[in-house]
């Protein structure tokens, strides 16, 4: 696995267990869920770039889409989901 594939992939799980840990109520997470955000958009971009995986365009058409999904509906962790299935498609799970 491409060195950038494997950090985009370790933000983009960590902000998804923010993002859950939010949903769940187990803390306030908003600022720092909003900041791994730009961070995971930042490096699967990098990724897509630099490890050359088409999936990754899945991902990033799901973070493209996430602004317009409010937290509370069935819509945000949907994207999610199918953001993490082009990460996991481009690993080759």
């Amino acid at each position: 696995m491409h060195p950038a594939l494997a950090v985009a992939l370790g933000l983009y799980l960590l902000n998804l267990a923010v993002g859950l840990a939010a949903q769940l109520r187990l803390g306030r997470f908003g600022v720092w869920h909003h900041v791994l955000y730009f961070a995971v958009s930042v490096s699967a971009l990098a990724a897509l770039v630099l490890a050359r995986e088409g999936w990754l365009l899945l991902s990033l058409a799901c973070l493209a889409y996430f602004p317009r999904a409010r937290p509370g509906s069935w819509l945000h962790p949907a994207l999610g989901i199918a953001g993490l299935m082009g990460y996991l498609l481009a690993v080759g799970v």
